[in-house]
């Protein structure tokens, strides 16, 4: 099983030539994970990147635009930063966020405008995939990757099933049992676990748990109702 503890991967600089930031990273072959902390009073230069992006503001207080909208985010905001669109973070308080990206292999980008900014609380929660998980949240989705803060009650969890998508999930609270292509093992906060596509999983939430899920879109396939749908 791809399991990894944050606490035991090393931290290293992120885009120095864009910021001072400093961060832990989990990459698989469509996604990757970065929890990365920025700090206080620092700004990132305007750039650009071929990637997608969704930020998930974890703590602190920074002002981002992103295009031509510029907003103030904090605890409990997503930013969704399209393929080859500017942004630029000035950073207020010191900030954590989990940062989520594509790795290139991803359709062209679209270079089409969208919204950019979501606070969690004041979206729409549904099953994520009803036909096999009892996981209840709401959807960040852009082009290539979307991004799902999740709720799993104890006692609850996932049969076993696969798809095409490559998944990265962290445990923000809770307790989980997970099996991987046949491996187990029991995760809880910090821990991040990376599901190739296609491998079969499952899991069993022994504690109310809370995590925060990544896939990349594959055309065609509805991760809501499971199945290929063109």
């Amino acid at each position: 099983m791809a399991l990894f503890k944050l606490g035991d991967v090393k931290e290293e600089r992120f885009e120095p030539e864009f910021s001072e930031a400093r961060g832990k990273f989990i990459r698989g072959k469509e996604i990757e994970i970065g929890q990365i902390f920025y700090p206080a009073g620092t700004e990132v230069k305007t750039h650009a990147l071929p990637n997608e992006q969704i930020f998930t503001i974890m703590e602190g207080e920074a002002v981002m635009k992103v295009g031509g909208e510029e907003k103030t985010v904090s605890s409990g905001e997503a930013v969704l930063i399209r393929p080859e669109t500017e942004f630029s973070i000035r950073v207020l308080e010191k900030l954590e966020v989990y940062r989520f990206q594509d790795l290139g292999a991803g359709p062209p980008a679209k270079k089409e405008g969208g919204q950019a900014f979501f606070k969690w609380a004041e979206m729409k929660e549904d099953f994520i995939t009803p036909a096999y998980s009892t996981g209840r949240g709401s959807v960040v989705s852009g082009e290539r990757i979307e991004v799902a803060l999740m709720f799993y009650p104890a006692g609850g969890g996932g049969k076993p099933h696969s798809h095409p998508n490559e998944q990265i999930q962290v445990t923000l609270k809770g307790k989980s049992r997970s099996r991987i292509g046949g491996e187990e093992q029991v995760r809880g906060p910090g821990v991040v676990v990376l599901m190739p596509p296609n491998t079969e999983h499952s899991g069993q939430t022994l504690e109310d748990m809370t995590v925060i899920n990544c896939k990349n879109i594959v055309p065609g396939w509805s991760v809501y109702h499971a199945r290929w749908e063109k």
